[in-house]
């Protein structure tokens, strides 16, 4: 017996109806299956991309740590050297000069910062003026340690630190030789100060943020009988300081085993002990310095000090001008 069967309104019959939304149904499937291989394909191809990306980045930092290493101990054995070289310096007897020097930012190879030159040598007594140009967009430094304490900060606004991966986008007083933050743009800097060789030896120059990957050089000073104002020794006590303090101990300024500011962070309220005093127990100079301009202290030479009292509450984040890796904050909290 055949089955019956009706027809719609359009003249199909049913089963013609279901076997046509079957066949439209099987054809959406396939084309689901066909795009969902694709997205895999995608899928897969995008993931070996980024796994060779990121191989490709490890290779790159352990290679970078494998070269800060090398450059450690070739550093710290030169240094050996130059230590024992310093004691037989020849002496000169020539009146003191003024020596202009330029020394420039130079790429050796890929990521691998220098200066050029990486010798200056001078007479003791000497008058050094110095320029320090680069056209890097990154940020740079020259910089002596004690005793000379002298520094061109190529951090200028828009200028990258490349080892934090920010941007430097303060201002700090421009010709305070030592300690010169210099002008212009990124890409464009050229800076400027002297300072007076008053003590033979052999000394590093160096850039605070690069100088683990090859960015140092030595300033070579000549004794020299010719020169009267031979340097003196002071020593200094430091006093004691009442009310809420912050030290800079010594060594607080060294780029291999910095100490900073102590305690780092501070918390002080409005009307009990709003003020605050930083003193300057290392052997060389540094600053107090708001990064938003806050507060802003001068030379802050060994054994000197400096007062700020707070009236607004919040958090006040602040650096040494002459040791950017030096960072410290205070938070001013209200009266209770």
């Amino acid at each position: 017996m055949t089955t019956p069967y009706t027809r719609g309104a359009s003249g199909e019959s049913t089963a013609g109806r279901t076997r046509r939304g079957l066949t439209q149904a099987g054809v959406a499937v396939v084309l689901l299956l066909i795009g969902l291989a694709a997205l895999t394909t995608v899928y897969l191809d995008t993931s070996q991309t980024a796994s060779s990306s990121v191989d490709a980045q490890n290779s790159r930092i352990n290679a970078l740590q494998a070269q800060v290493q090398r450059l450690t101990l070739q550093q710290a054995a030169l240094n050996g050297t130059l230590k024992n070289l310093a004691k037989a310096l020849p002496s000169v007897d020539q009146p003191p000069t003024l020596r202009v020097i330029t020394v420039e930012w130079a790429e050796f190879l890929s990521e691998q910062d220098r200066f050029f030159t990486n010798f200056i040598i001078v007479n003791q007594g000497d008058t050094v003026d110095l320029t320090y140009i680069s056209n890097d967009t990154a940020s740079h430094t020259f910089t002596i340690d004690a005793p000379y304490d002298f520094q061109i900060n190529g951090s200028i606004a828009g200028t990258v630190n490349d080892v934090t991966g920010k941007v430097f986008n303060d201002t700090f007083p421009k010709n305070n030789s030592p300690g010169v933050t210099v002008g212009g743009t990124s890409g464009n800097v050229t800076g400027h100060g002297s300072f007076v060789a008053k003590h033979s030896g052999i000394y590093l120059y160096y850039c605070i943020y690069h100088i683990h990957l090859g960015m140092f050089g030595y300033l070579v000073v000549l004794p020299n009988s010719a020169y009267s104002g031979q340097s003196t020794t002071t020593t200094t006590t430091s006093q004691t300081v009442s009310g809420t303090h912050v030290g800079i101990g010594a060594g607080a300024g060294s780029y291999t085993n910095p100490v900073g500011f102590a305690p780092r962070t501070i918390t002080v309220v409005i009307g009990l002990n709003n003020t605050v005093t930083w003193t300057n127990d290392d052997t060389i100079t540094h600053t107090v310095t708001s990064l938003t301009g806050v507060f802003k202290s001068p030379n802050i030479e060994p054994g000197g000090r400096y007062s700020f009292t707070f009236t607004t509450p919040g958090n006040y984040s602040y650096g040494c001008v002459f040791h950017p890796f030096m960072d410290g904050n205070v938070v001013v909290k209200a009266a209770p």
